[in-house]
C-alpha cells in the first residue's frame, strides 16, 4: 500500500523545459513521458519523449520490425524504421505508409512518426528542433518556422494512484477546469468530473501546473486523501 512507504521525491523534465518536482510517500519509480504537437513544414506532428526503453517500445508497438537507417544528430543518432499505420481503411485495408523517427540520446529519446516520408524528411523535421538531454529528462525546442502549438504533457504513472498527466496552468489549459469552484487543497483547487462512458477523473490546478488524474478504478474514493500526501510543483 502507498500510504506504508517512505517518503520519496523525483524530478522530471518535459519536452518544452519545464521540471516538474513529484514527492510523497508513494512509489515514483516509474518513468515519466512528454508529448508536445510540433507545427512545421505545414504540417502538425506529435513528438513524445521518455527512456530510450520508452522509444524502443514505442517503436515495436506501432510494428517497426526493425530501423533501416541511422544518422547522426544533435549529439545523439537518428535512427528510421518504416511501420504501417494502424489506421487502414475499414473497406479496401489499405493503411497510410508510415516512417517511425527515434532520435536518441545517452538514456532519453524523442519519437515521432511522419506519414508518407522518406528518411530525408525526418533529419529535416529533427533539425528544426534543439535537443538537449539532461539527467530528468530531454527536451526539444522549436527553432526557424517550426513552432510548439502548445505546453507540452507530461504523464506519470504512480502505483495505487493512477497515472497524472500534468501540463503548464496556462489561460488556454485553464479552460479544461470546470466552472464550479474546486475543494481548496495545499497550492490551489481539486476539482473531480465525469466523462460519459469512462467514469471519474481529477483536476489539479495549482500555481502554475495543471494536473489530470486518472485514477486507478478501485482508489476513486481514496484519490483526494491520496493527493493530499502528494506534493507536485514546478522547479527551476
Amino acid at each position: 500500500m502507498s500510504a506504508h512507504l517512505p517518503d520519496a521525491e523525483v524530478t522530471h523534465r518535459s519536452l518544452d523545459g519545464v521540471r516538474i518536482r513529484i514527492a510523497g510517500p508513494h512509489d515514483l519509480r516509474r518513468p515519466c513521458t512528454s508529448v508536445a504537437r510540433v507545427a512545421a513544414g505545414g504540417r502538425l506532428h506529435e513528438i513524445s519523449g521518455g527512456t530510450r526503453a520508452d522509444a524502443l517500445a514505442w517503436a515495436e508497438d506501432v510494428g517497426v520490425e526493425g530501423f533501416d537507417q541511422e544518422f547522426g544528430v544533435q549529439g545523439g543518432r537518428l535512427r528510421v524504421g518504416r511501420a504501417r499505420s494502424r489506421d487502414a481503411d475499414t473497406d479496401t485495408g489499405v493503411a497510410d505508409p508510415m516512417l517511425a523517427a527515434v532520435w536518441e540520446g545517452r538514456r532519453h529519446a524523442v519519437f515521432t512518426h511522419l506519414y508518407h516520408a522518406r528518411p530525408a524528411d525526418a533529419v529535416a523535421f529533427f533539425a528544426a528542433l534543439r535537443l538537449a538531454e539532461h539527467e530528468d529528462g530531454v527536451t526539444a525546442e522549436t527553432r526557424g518556422r517550426a513552432r510548439r502549438t502548445g505546453p507540452a504533457e507530461a504523464a506519470k504513472e504512480i502505483p495505487g494512484l493512477g497515472l497524472l498527466e500534468i501540463t503548464a496552468l496556462t489561460a488556454r489549459t485553464r479552460g479544461r477546469l470546470p466552472s464550479w469552484r474546486g475543494a481548496p487543497v495545499a497550492g490551489g483547487e481539486l476539482f473531480r468530473d465525469t466523462v460519459e462512458g469512462q467514469g471519474p477523473y481529477f483536476l489539479l490546478a495549482l500555481d502554475s501546473l495543471l494536473v489530470t488524474v486518472l485514477p486507478e478504478e478501485d482508489r476513486v474514493r481514496e484519490v483526494p486523501a491520496l493527493l493530499a500526501r502528494l506534493a507536485v510543483e514546478a522547479v527551476r
